[in-house]
């Protein structure tokens, strides 16, 4: 278990959660303390397909790494195809499946890290073949639809166990991401004009630790990337030089942000200070953001509007306008009620800034959360910390979680705004008072973060 994970409890132990008396605990008929776990392992889900998530009992959650012992039972399920009684599969479709096994095996007596690797990768591209499979036979009325649906779900799961075996995944430090096989692009120095890729091949690596992005009228975004599937942009500071008492209508109408990309895209350790959005995916999902430290984002600080699924986990967003935006404008378009978007592990603080939306000038205010539509991804969270002082110029009533939460727990909301907390929250959340619960989880965050730039 990550060490943030085992600062929540933590955190819960602290006065000012541990003493309604004190004054400091902030309950409503929508807000509660969450038990252990009184819905058994359901209630310890993470969100981390890598973790086996159990309750122990008195012991609360566990949260154990996935190993070869998980993946080769997920693979047996699916070659047992209990969710296919009497029905006859394409024989390609158990045949990739042992294949698969077989690699998992083999990967697991291999001495050889990077023969291991490979094996590994090679049982996914199986599992991925049979899995393509199984939905074109559904599609063409070959199997049942619950077969295809089931089958294709057991698919999904052995899949997924089969990545957390590999070294990217296992490892959950910045820059994690440079360690796939792609081509590789180094970034150094300062860079007062942008850097805009748009045919990167797949698998691109770009190394931008030691580079600096300035961000500017002239350079409104600094980062842009585009192509191939399983882009790693790895560090990279990205540095506003705007004028920080701007208000938000013209800081919104510069329509600019500290990177975007339109592929698939795994962003580990960025920094961003002083810009319109922080991280902007445009095209094609999913997105994982990992280790990113946002400051003073003048509007969203994932402005996620062609509402991609992703995963956003163990980021500190330290000053946002805006949390997260899922609004496509019409001419964006686009449905996300198929796509899922989780965040865990991760800090994020609603900042006031000057000139808020329908706001003066002289007034100091921010927005919300979760800026949200009806065509919104699914939304899970788990382990997160949220900070907010004021309402939003739009009311207390944006204030709430999405209704379409797929899956929520041990979630802390610290609230230093005037009595409760503006609007309903889901059980999955503890409310306190008590900013100390921010200040020690982002002490945590920058402690375990040393190399992700100041």
């Amino acid at each position: 278990m990550r060490s943030w994970t085992r600062l929540l409890p933590a955190l819960a132990l602290l006065p000012a959660l541990a003493s309604p008396s004190a004054g400091d605990v902030v309950t409503t008929t929508t807000t509660s303390t969450v038990p252990l776990c009184p819905g058994g392992d359901a209630d310890c889900d993470d969100g981390n397909a890598c973790t086996l998530d159990t309750c122990a009992g008195p012991d609360g959650c566990r949260h154990d790494p996935v190993g070869v012992d998980a993946v080769q039972s997920a693979i047996d399920r699916v070659l047992a195809a209990d969710v296919c009684p009497g029905e006859s599969l394409p024989p390609v479709v158990p045949a990739l499946g042992r294949r698969a096994r077989t690699l998992i095996d083999r990967a697991a007596a291999e001495t050889n890290p990077a023969r291991s690797a490979r094996l590994v990768r090679t049982a996914i591209q199986r599992l991925k073949r049979s899995a393509r499979r199984v939905a074109a036979a559904g599609a063409h009325d070959r199997v049942s639809g619950g077969c295809a649906g089931g089958l294709g779900a057991a698919l999904g799961t052995a899949t997924a166990r089969a990545a957390c075996l590999l070294p990217e995944t296992v490892s959950g430090a910045p820059f994690a991401c440079l360690s796939g096989r792609g081509p590789l692009v180094t970034l150094r120095g300062t860079r007062s004009t942008e850097y805009s890729n748009r045919s990167l091949a797949p698998g691109t690596r770009i190394d931008a630790r030691a580079a600096t992005f300035l961000a500017s009228s002239s350079s409104h975004y600094p980062i842009s990337l585009d192509g191939g599937a399983d882009i790693c942009l790895a560090g990279g500071t990205v540095r506003g030089e705007y004028d920080r008492s701007l208000d938000w209508a013209t800081m919104h109408d510069m329509n600019n942000a500290g990177a975007a990309f339109a592929s698939p895209t795994t962003v580990d350790g960025i920094r961003v200070d002083d810009v319109t959005d922080g991280l902007r995916p445009r095209g094609i999902g999913p997105f994982t953001v990992r280790n990113a430290w946002l400051s003073y984002i003048r509007d969203d600080c994932v402005e996620n509007d062609h509402v991609e699924g992703g995963v956003i986990e163990d980021s500190l967003f330290d000053g946002c306008y805006v949390g997260i935006s899922e609004r496509p404008s019409d001419s964006i378009g686009g449905d996300g009620r198929r796509q899922l978007l989780t965040i865990r592990r991760s800090l994020l603080r609603l900042e006031p800034m000057p000139g808020p939306r329908n706001g003066v000038r002289s007034e100091l205010g921010n927005g919300e959360f979760f800026k949200w539509s009806d065509v919104a991804t699914g939304l899970a969270l788990y382990d997160n910390v949220f900070m907010a002082e004021k309402t939003s110029q739009d009311g207390p009533d944006k204030m709430g979680i999405p209704a379409n939460l797929t899956g929520c727990a041990r979630n802390v909301m610290v609230w230093l705004g005037p009595g409760s907390y503006p609007a309903p929250l889901p059980a999955c959340f503890q409310v306190t008072r008590d900013r100390a619960v921010w200040d020690a989880a982002v002490a945590d965050w920058k402690r375990r973060h040393p190399d992700v730039g100041r």
